[in-house]
């Protein structure tokens, strides 16, 4: 999940998973997934280059992003909104990618991170289940827009607080258990002349791994990709509609003329067009990757030793737009939400801390009067 996750090299009759942009160095002249034509060099320079420098600064800053968006939907005024739920869901899935994104860069460099070959199982086990949540949590975000929007009337009832926090609990239990596959997969080996070890897929497993992954492939990008695309398209609709029929009438002739306008307010027009561009560039930053993961499917063993080398580092360069999907959300809220940025300036209040302190409170007053 977090690299080229299904590149085939004919030579080798392997299946290349998670292959890491700083394990392909020049000592590896002798692989046969690599062409000897210079030509490719200066290409590959520049994708190393992207890898070691722009992964540490696209998770570090992601990581304080996500953070600071964690406190404005949980400790904040925003928190009064049930999609908030959904939104700090999503943004402590992203953090944890992160994390996982930044070990995994850091053990490329530092074998002793990797010694145990246990961070590296949770690893792999870590973006599978984040990659899934992040996803899933965006198709959970525009359902409960679309519902707001479009369907005003039932708004109140199915997108209750309890109903988004059952939601979110049913879908993330369901990737916990389900990515679990990846410590019956997967084993851990010592690397040749080495004391470091890496994950690899076990050769009985293979057959097995495959069509997990192409399950895999139509639960992160078939369905939620087309829920996305066809309820962003009606969300963009009903949002001009109400534009429109806001500046043809004034705000008591809007109201009396539909009572799905009577319900909608400009709060939740606004909150609906976040949350559209957030879905939107979703959208646009893991489409590169997956579009030529797809082309790798589709071709396989007709490539070209040349082409495979060379769709071997475009897909990395793909690879880091789709990570930075996890760490531009903060600056999407920032640049949509008037009510974003005023709420990060609030003095963070947590429900959670207020909710305890209020049942110490009561439990205190019951031991005081007996």
């Amino acid at each position: 999940m977090t690299s080229f996750d299904s590149f085939h090299d004919s030579d080798k009759g392997v299946h290349w998973y998670n292959v890491s942009i700083a394990e392909v160095n020049y000592s590896a002249g002798n692989s046969s997934i690599f062409s000897e034509d210079s030509s490719t060099e200066p290409f590959y320079d520049f994708v190393h280059a992207l890898y070691l420098f722009v992964i540490p600064l696209i998770s570090i800053l992601g990581i304080i992003g996500n953070v600071l968006s964690i406190k404005v939907f949980l400790c904040t005024t925003f928190n009064k909104q049930p999609s908030s739920i959904y939104l700090a869901a999503l943004s402590v899935s992203d953090t944890w990618f992160l994390v996982a994104l930044l070990m995994g860069w850091l053990g490329s460099f530092d074998g002793t991170i990797q010694q145990s070959g246990v961070s590296c199982m949770i690893s792999i086990y870590v973006t599978y289940v984040t990659g899934f949540l992040s996803v899933w949590y965006v198709v959970l975000i525009v359902i409960d827009r679309y519902i707001v929007v479009c369907h005003p009337l039932r708004g109140p009832r199915l997108c209750s607080r309890k109903r988004v926090a059952i939601a979110s609990s049913v879908i993330t239990t369901f990737a916990v258990i389900f990515y679990t596959h990846c410590f019956h997969t997967t084993m851990i080996v010592k690397k040749a002349n080495s004391k470091d070890v890496q994950c690899v897929v076990q050769k009985d497993a293979m057959f097995t791994l495959e069509i997990i992954t192409y399950i895999d492939s139509v639960m992160t990008i078939g369905l939620p990709f087309i829920a996305i695309f066809v309820l962003n398209c009606s969300l963009i609709l009903a949002v001009r509609k109400f534009n429109m029929k806001h500046i043809r009438f004034s705000e008591r002739k809007l109201y009396s003329y539909s009572p799905q306008y009577s319900i909608l307010t400009k709060a939740q027009i606004r909150l609906t067009i976040m949350l559209v561009v957030v879905s939107s560039v979703f959208l646009i930053l893991n489409l590169p990757s997956h579009a030529i993961r797809l082309y790798i499917m589709i071709k396989g063993l007709a490539m070209q030793k040349q082409q495979r080398l060379i769709l071997f580092l475009l897909q990395q360069i793909f690879q880091i737009l789709y990570y930075t999907n996890f760490a531009i959300n903060f600056i999407l809220y920032m640049s949509s939400s008037t009510l974003f940025r005023k709420c990060l300036k609030e003095t963070p209040k947590c429900w959670v801390l207020q909710k305890l302190r209020l049942k110490k409170t009561l439990l205190d007053r019951r031991t005081k009067y007996g």
